[in-house]
């Protein structure tokens, strides 16, 4: 099941003919769309140059409107000047020209009813969709698809071989080889037998569904030795839909057209140098870098491609195509969409294992590499859950003979506690009323928990050491392996500073001239900037963490001074659970300024690539959420235990502004419950409930709206059934359905736009889990177990989002899962430090061990609580009482001694061996930490083996490869020059008997054509141009033009598309 697919191509790929050009042949790879409306002349100018350069890379098109209909097509050419139609057909020039077969010109190329003027769309937001729009578009229903305006265009884009081979060289993608008859495979090895495997395999999903693939050879494809290549008859089956969206993507990001070739600019807009990408790609290697540089200011004087037209909103979007998901409106047969629904993204399929291959081969290896993590690391969680759940049950079945529970709730009633405040109204109390809060401290603060916090510290190096072997698995399997980072190409935003009078040099390493920033001038200030605005966000989130601070000591005033002792007794819980739930407001509200700030700064800083603006906006966003969700709870772990006061003082409202009753353990516990589990447990109603509201919403407006959108329809369409009777009955069957054509470009387009980092918010919603796992986990042993069953609903969650919700992605090819792999390294390290802190400072294990092996008289827990409570005089409070003392939770010396009230011994004491236990945890920890990540290999010795045994197979293949070709090269030429050689023979016959002289110049060229490249002689260039009907005024019958023909539709051939211009006399479509 986890077996690569870079080989062969899935056996569901979808052959459905909304996939596809009108001739049935070519595949849709890529789709724009944009709104056909009465818009500024040079919107449409643009489109069309834009649309240009794009055939000029071999890209071929077709633009149809919603109803199917053809606006505009490529042409095939040898010409290298551009030739356009003048003509647009209507509806009597079809009509009257029955006779000619209008075969799919049979419906109008113009909308069936009048276009109001739209406006251009916004700029796209590259963020990814917010909940509220996943909940919006999941509350729509199926129907929906056909609800898209009636002005919608979509322009379908098909990359040619030509185009597909050349930047599969460029983009270095790797191919599998021929397998000749040599007995040369690539066998896979076979698993050994485990009864831990056959244990799992209920796990595993229908072999017969989810076919293995078996895996081949590959190398980086190489233009001039296709011959090396596994190629099929069919070349557009060789590379995948990813790879080909994945090429168009690139083309489409880097193609640009001049300025000077818009026409009519009086009232126009004037690009300026921001809109500049260098479309280097085609650019001759061979060329001189004098020259290339003399050019570059030419060049940059472009629009950037699509990014740069979707903003001006020349285009509202631009995706590849869904496969069919088999719905009422497009029933299909069983495709890779369809099996992802069924098998993958459906919560039936929760304890199932994931079809990571089909994942890969669907969506690409960004979002493999993401959800195959998110499946390793929820497996990895099952056994630290059960250790977890085995830590808490060991709490619970010891509170029965704990000596600490007996000592407060059986013998409480005896010791006679201070009051919290210095108000009268504060009450003397008695130890046994805490009694429930310390049953629910000792479930967690015990021996158990901390071999747990031992355990997870080095359970999380142990992960990491064994995903990045996972993680070399998989690049192997899916030929990423040896993927080279490649130069990237400067951002739009980047290449716009050379408007704003920016400096500019030769990039070195492109040869194109880009921005340059100094140094002093420039970037450090705009460090400074950024570093300052962080540092004040920072200080915002400690100002809310105050707030909340601030508020619980105001609800424990206001509850300590209730005459009911229950109340009284509860008032630190009630503040804590309160306190808690405010916390995680702030945290959701704070979220929401952070995000647009962190981006907002990253936009600032100008980096050059997408990588580095990536880079830089992780490390913001996850640092900022960092603060916002941790914080709290490391104010409550290390903090707030340190601002206890002297009960009875002047200066403070309340006894201890830090821990309830002296115990901090207990609100740690209560604030990671919320924060962690409320959170999730808010998210997963939230995402259930609100795509129900929305569905009633839109259903109550589409009743409201349904009568008066009737109404309009009905005026304002043209009859198009009357209008089309004759020419549609003179179609053949299988073209008279082409009205509902483009089913699956308007699905696509309703669906959401996934942004450039659709898996951002994913990626850091699990880090903020891997956090609290690994951080804070002697506080709270449950919480791998609720993170374990959050991740079951979270990977169908995200999976029914790609797969339903979102357009298809177009994410870059990786080969690891990027800068959170770091993020993971130090989560790890911080692990070590926070578990040592939280059960040195936290917890009361140092306390007890103190006790029980120096200051007990039997070497057992009896009368720990009694040492750890001093003595207070009551005197001290305004409360009448009829004892002399009472007891409060510190170290300090008795109000009868020399100097009352401070520190004893015992508490250094206590205090030296917590900072000695935190070294040795830490440096054991570490010391474990270096051996294991020197002991286990990063990558695997099968994969090693396998890679050997590979690059040995593989380099037999090519010498095999090589040696025959040149055979058949050698063969070939012979063949050619004899063939030439007897027909100059019979040439210079004939010459000699007609008495003709024959020029010595002549068979010297003859001879020196001998050792012409057969490929040269076979050749001919083909030039693909873009021939738009859009703009243009319709034909009438006074005005029909000769070069507007209509294909033969019982040509196997493409039927439209493409005209060859090479005979000016031709005017037949080929």
């Amino acid at each position: 099941m986890d077996s690569g697919v870079g080989c062969v191509t899935s056996t569901y790929t979808s052959t459905n003919p909304e996939l596809y050009f009108r001739d049935g042949k070519r595949k849709t790879d890529y789709v724009l769309a944009y709104r056909f409306s009465t818009s500024k002349y040079n919107d449409q100018n643009r489109r069309l140059l834009f649309l240009n350069e794009l055939a000029k890379q071999k890209i071929e098109i077709e633009v149809e409107d919603s109803n199917g209909n053809l606006l505009g097509a490529t042409v095939a050419s040898n010409e290298d000047e551009f030739s356009s139609l003048t003509l647009k057909p209507s509806f009597a020039h079809l009509q009257a020209s029955a006779p000619l077969h209008p075969g799919e010109y049979s419906e109008s190329l113009m909308p069936t009813s009048p276009i109001d003027y739209v406006e251009p769309d916004k700029p796209t937001d590259t963020r990814p969709p917010s909940c509220m729009d996943r909940y919006r578009h999941q509350a729509l229903d199926d129907k929906t698809i056909l609800m898209t305006p009636d002005n919608l265009v979509f322009v379908k884009l098909h990359a040619s071989w030509e185009a597909m081979t050349y930047y599969a060289e460029y983009l270095k993608m790797r191919k599998p080889l021929r397998q000749l008859s040599y007995g040369w495979k690539l066998e896979n090895r076979p698993s050994k037998p485990s009864v831990l495997k056959d244990y799992f395999k209920c796990l595993r999903s229908d072999k017969n569904i989810i076919k293995p693939i078996d895996s081949c050879c590959t190398w980086p494809f190489s233009l001039n030795r296709q011959y090396l290549f596994d190629i099929p008859e069919n070349k557009d089956e060789f590379f995948t839909a990813v790879e080909r969206a994945l090429v168009l993507d690139h083309i489409l990001r880097r193609t640009g057209y001049k300025s000077e070739d818009l026409v009519n600019t009086e009232d126009l807009y004037e690009p300026s140098i921001s809109d500049i990408v260098t479309n280097h790609d085609l650019a001759d290697e061979n060329s001189g870098s004098s020259n290339q540089a003399n050019s570059l200011y030419v060049m940059a004087t472009k629009n950037l491609g699509i990014t740069k037209l979707i903003s001006d909103g020349i285009f509202s979007a631009a995706y590849p195509l869904h496969e069919p998901a088999g719905n009422a409106l497009a029933p299909t047969e069983f495709n890779n969409r369809i099996l992802l629904q069924r098998y993958w993204a459906s919560y039936k399929m929760l304890f199932k294992c994931q079809p990571i291959s089909y994942i890969r081969y669907y969506f690409g290896e960004a979002v493999a590499f993401y959800f195959a993590w998110l499946g390793f690391y929820t497996a990895w969680l099952l056994p630290i859950a059960i250790l977890g759940i085995i830590v808490f049950l060991f709490g619970l079945m010891d509170l029965k003979s704990d000596s600490i529970i007996h000592e407060v709730c059986d013998l409480g009633h005896n010791i006679y506690m201070c009051p919290l405040c210095k108000s009268s109204k504060c009450k003397f109390w008695t130890l046994e009323r805490s009694c429930l809060r310390t049953k629910l401290m000792r479930l967690v603060d015990h021996e158990g928990t901390v071999l747990f916090a031992v355990v997870m510290s080095l359970w999380a190096v142990i992960f990491f050491e064994m995903w990045k072997r996972r993680q070399v698995s998989l690049a192997y399997r899916w030929n990423v392996y040896s993927l080279e980072p490649m130069d990237q190409p400067p951002r739009p935003e980047f290449m716009a500073l050379l408007s704003k009078m920016c400096p500019r040099k030769v990039n070195r390493l492109t040869g194109y001239v880009e921005p340059f920033i100094p140094f002093w001038r420039r970037r450090v200030p705009i460090i400074f900037l950024s570093f300052s605005t962080v540092l004040l966000t920072v200080m915002l989130t400690l100002a809310f963490l105050v707030g909340v601070v601030l508020y619980k000591l105001v609800i424990k005033a206001i509850l300590y001074r209730h005459q009911n002792p229950m109340v009284q007794s509860t008032s630190g819980m009630i503040a804590t659970v309160t306190g808690s739930l405010v916390n995680l407001v702030t945290i959701f509200f704070l979220k929401l300024i952070y995000d647009r700030m962190a981006i907002k700064l990253t936009d600032v800083e100008h980096h050059r690539t997408q990588v580095e603006y990536d880079n830089s906006l992780t490390l913001k966003l996850y640092l900022l959420q960092f603060v916002n969700y941790y914080s709290s709870i490391f104010y409550i772990a290390f903090i707030q235990g340190t601002t206890s006061a002297v009960p009875g003082s002047d200066h403070i409202l309340i006894q201890s502004t830090g821990c309830d009753q002296g115990d901090c353990l207990f609100e740690l516990f209560i604030q990671l419950v919320i924060i962690m589990v409320g959170k999730q447990i808010f998210s997963f109603i939230q995402e259930s409930l609100m795509p129900i509201l929305w569905k009633l919403f839109f259903k109550f407006r589409s009743m409201r709206s349904s009568s008066n959108h009737t109404n309009h329809n009905d005026k304002n369409s043209i009859n198009f059934n009357e209008q089309n009777s004759v020419t549609t009955s003179l179609l053949p069957a299988k073209y008279r359905s082409l009205r509902g054509r483009n089913i699956l470009c308007r699905a696509d387009f309703n669906m959401l736009d996934p942004g450039s980092r659709p898996l951002f918010n994913e990626y850091l919603e699990m880090m903020i889990q891997y956090g609290f796992i690994t951080m804070f986990v002697p506080a709270f042993p449950l919480a791998p177990l609720f993170g374990l069953l959050n991740n079951l609903f979270e990977i169908r969650g995200d999976a029914k989002k790609l797969v339903n919700q979102y357009r298809r992605p177009v994410l870059e090819r990786v080969q690891t899962i990027g800068i959170w792999l770091s993020i993971i390294t130090v989560l790890a390290s911080i692990a070590i430090r926070t578990n040592a802190c939280i059960i040195a400072f936290t917890t009361q294990f140092i306390d007890r061990c103190v006790y029980r092996y120096t200051y007990s008289p039997d070497g057992t827990m009896k009368g720990f609580v009694n040492f750890t409570l001093s003595y207070m005089s009551t005197t001290r409070f305004d409360v009448p009482t009829n004892e002399t003392y009472c007891r409060y939770d510190s170290y300090r010396s008795p109000p009868w001694s020399s100097e009352p009230y401070v520190f004893t011994s015992v508490y250094y004491h206590v205090l030296a061996a917590k900072f000695i236990f935190v070294f040795a945890f830490e440096t054991i920890a570490t010391i474990l930490t270096n051996v294991i990540m020197a002991a286990v290999p990063d990558v695997p010795k099968r994969v090693r083996k396998q890679i050997v045994h590979e690059t040995n197979i593989t380099n037999a293949i090519i010498l095999n490869a090589e040696v025959g070709n040149q055979q058949y090269n050698n063969a070939i030429t012979k063949d050619v020059n004899f063939q030439k050689i007897f027909m100059l023979k019979q040439q210079h016959q004939k010459l000699r008997s007609s008495n003709c002289n024959i020029n010595n110049e002549v068979i010297e060229n003859n001879d020196q054509e001998r050792n012409t490249d057969r490929n040269e002689i076979c050749s001919q260039s083909i030039v693909y141009k873009y021939v738009s009907f859009e703009r243009l005024p319709p034909v009438t019958l006074s005005s029909q033009s000769t070069h507007l023909t209509v294909p033969n539709l019982h040509d196997n051939r493409p039927s439209i598309g493409f005209e060859n211009l090479s005979n000016p006399n031709n005017n037949n479509m080929i």
